[in-house]
């Protein structure tokens, strides 16, 4: 190929790319355990134009670059791209607890490029099409606005058929097979401007670059193939849309009181702690949409406001264990654990400890301050101080932010509209 130098911009942006840091295992005990990076081109100056100042993230001067990790799950996200209107969209592996039979999701999820505000979009929820498969390469067309992706019989698996869902209403109704040959596996798909579409694609042996040809859902006019190699992620260089900055840092001089919730945190500098602390809402605890069942992803009993005293903060912990002869898996599995427990985690799917608790006010909303940059979940606690309710996915505020959620729900955030609800619990905000 040609690798010749062809000019030069005046300046970039920002990079997102999925890490994973060395001797982590996931809650399948993969040897790895995927998030999002971001890394600034030049040094931290391209977050200080937009915020005002660098607000965190590990430098490397030697290489004049500023890092900073944006999500915080305890399995993997990864393979992220960019939306039109300037978010990070990406599949997040969801398999808090007895999600899916103990198998997990892949859900396609998007988040800010701060990692400020993730909300899941599709393959989170039980009723879903395409269950617990693999859903990974998301990438959004430009005309139809559909969210293109590539669905796998296997979570593990990067190869599969083409199915999408609509960007604008990602439901059921919306969901489509592109590819209808199954003798073939495809992987990046790439959507154009022009509405066409670049795929990598294998009937046997290699892959190659091939134009999709969707009235006849197969791969058409190939473009390339080296029959020495495979050949996966074309990138067309082209004229991209410009996305709009959603900034959610502090901003300016004001070091120290959120653009979210204008909530002053000088009492965490005073500890030593400058932005490591983070504040979330829940308007209705009792508002969700799950079945009451025996089964720990279900509701215990149905609840009404009142009902819910106080919500139990638990966070997630990634399993780092640098002696593999003292570690074993499905240590618990003739117990309730099953085959994903571990000789760390006993009967629990994952390794686990409390943050705190709070409590819920008699109209089922609750406020709070913890610990930024960590994977949690949340359980409903009765008036015996026993779980109603756990949350199935893991969630995580980034320093100084602020996080609403509109109740205890399962579902996508594309569509949703929150209710104008004045809650009691906005009156804590402040401290």
């Amino acid at each position: 190929g040609d690798w010749a130098e062809h000019g030069s911009v005046d300046k970039t942006g920002f990079i997102i790319f999925a890490g994973s840091p060395d001797g982590v295992m996931d809650e399948f005990h993969n040897p790895y355990a995927y998030n999002l990076l971001r890394l600034d081109t030049q040094g931290g100056h391209v977050t200080e134009r937009i915020t005002g100042h660098v607000l965190s993230g590990i430098e490397f001067p030697s290489i004049n670059t500023t890092i900073d990790q944006i999500t915080y799950n305890v399995s993997s996200n990864f393979d992220p791209a960019l939306t039109p209107d300037g978010n990070i969209l990406f599949s997040s592996v969801q398999a808090n607890g007895s999600r899916a039979g103990g198998k997990g999701r892949v859900m396609l999820c998007v988040d800010n490029w701060d990692g400020a505000y993730p909300r899941p979009i599709y393959g989170n929820c039980e009723d879903e099409i395409g269950g617990a498969c693999g859903r990974s390469q998301a990438k959004i067309t430009y005309g139809d606005r559909k969210i293109v992706f590539v669905e796998s019989p296997y979570t593990n698996w990067g190869v599969g058929q083409l199915a999408a869902v609509s960007w604008d209403a990602p439901y059921n109704k919306t969901y489509e097979k592109l590819s209808k040959d199954e003798g073939g596996l495809y992987r990046s798909p790439y959507p154009l401007p022009d509405d066409r579409m670049l795929v990598s694609y294998a009937a046997r042996g290699d892959f190659g670059i091939y134009w999709f040809d969707s009235k006849n859902g197969r791969a058409g006019e190939m473009v390339y193939s080296d029959p020495e190699w495979n050949d996966h992620q074309p990138a067309p260089i082209y004229v991209k849309y410009k996305p709009r900055w959603i900034n959610t840092f502090t901003a300016g001089k004001n070091f120290g009181v959120t653009t979210v919730t204008y909530q002053p945190f000088d009492q965490v500098k005073v500890e030593g702690y400058p932005h490591s602390w983070a504040t979330w809402i829940c308007f209705d605890t009792t508002l969700t949409d799950l079945p009451v069942g025996p089964y720990a992803h279900q509701r215990a009993k149905a609840t009404k406001q009142g009902d819910v005293k106080a919500v139990r903060i638990v966070e997630g912990t990634q399993c780092v264990e640098p002696d593999s002869s003292r570690f074993k898996v499905g240590a618990g599995k003739h117990l309730l654990g099953g085959c994903r427990s571990s000789s760390n985690s006993g009967t629990a799917f994952q390794q686990r400890r409390i943050i705190g608790y709070q409590n819920v006010e008699d109209d089922g909303s609750v406020v709070t301050s913890q610990t930024a940059d960590t994977p949690y979940c949340m359980q409903n606690l009765d008036e015996r101080g026993m779980a109603v309710q756990t949350a199935l996915a893991w969630a995580y505020l980034r320093p100084y932010h602020g996080r609403i959620c509109s109740g205890c729900h399962d579902g996508s955030y594309r569509g949703r509209a929150f209710q104008n609800t004045h809650a009691k619990a906005l009156y804590n905000w402040w401290y």
